[in-house]
């Protein structure tokens, strides 16, 4: 499997998932999407979400074989060629994230 359809796939799941936090988000139950699936990954024991960088930052390693939790990123626009005219296209990128379930602090052992 290509890094791509990987990718693509992660799209479709994350798409799924927020479907229905859609209308949480207009009904005003919830601020956005994001905090919607921080709920859903906070309820599942994810209480800390941070990049893989971050976490290196602070110390920590993620433990090998630990999958990455997703979260929308800001829109961005990226210009692409197609059938040889140039058009721009919009899309919300998505974010790897790693929680405090999946790192541990190889000082400490924990």
């Amino acid at each position: 499997m290509n890094n791509n359809s990987t990718i693509q796939e992660k799209r479709e799941y994350l798409k799924k998932i927020s479907q229905p936090l859609t209308e949480l988000k207009e009904s005003g139950a919830i601020e956005s999407i994001n905090a919607g699936l921080k709920a859903i990954y906070s309820a599942q024991g994810h209480e800390v979400l941070k990049t893989f960088e971050q976490w290196t930052s602070a110390g920590y390693r993620v433990k090998q074989g630990a999958k990455a939790l997703y979260l929308w990123g800001k829109q961005t626009a990226r210009t692409i060629t197609e059938e040889g005219e140039e058009k721009e296209i919009k899309f919300f990128p998505l974010v790897a994230l790693f929680s405090d379930l999946q790192v541990y602090n190889p000082d400490n052992n924990k």
